[in-house]
């Protein structure tokens, strides 16, 4: 079979395969319930080490609140953007003239591993460790449903 021969076949293939395929439908009361669980499971103070791979090895420590200063009860530095997926979690920090993207593992709900890129092109590594959690509230969770805590 020749490459002009094989070229209609994938065509074929692809327009039978095509029908089938269905975009996945997010029921947003189920999506609202995952996120709150996953605020919960975030919230408190964290000690955050950030090591740069490009700005010479540096490395900072400060503590950060997660999922935010209102939730945690707690003043601090926190994310504009939060994703949680299972254990995987995004964060979005905006600040001016640029962002830094947080790509983590939650692991025990005690520590945070993963990467960072920052539009600046600086990309390194993060440890966060969990210092304190978040009482619980009264009234239905940490934090409300939207992606921005």
């Amino acid at each position: 079979m020749t490459v002009r021969d094989l070229v209609p076949a994938l065509l074929i293939s692809l327009i039978l395969i095509l029908p089938t395929a269905r975009a996945v439908e997010l029921d947003p009361v189920a999506e609202a319930k995952r996120l709150e669980a996953g605020f919960a499971r975030l919230c408190g103070v964290w000690e955050w080490t950030v090591h740069s791979h490009t700005l010479s090895h540096r490395e900072g420590k400060s503590q950060i609140v997660l999922p935010s200063p209102e939730a945690a009860g707690v003043q601090g530095p926190s994310p504009s953007e939060i994703r949680i997926y299972g254990d995987a979690v995004y964060l979005r920090w905006d600040f001016q003239g640029g962002y830094q993207e947080d790509s983590l593992l939650l692991s025990d709900n005690r520590r945070l591993e993963g990467t960072f890129r920052t539009s600046y092109g600086a990309v390194g590594a993060i440890t966060g460790k969990r210092v304190s959690t978040c009482q619980p509230s009264g009234t239905g969770g940490a934090s409300g449903s939207t992606g921005k805590p």
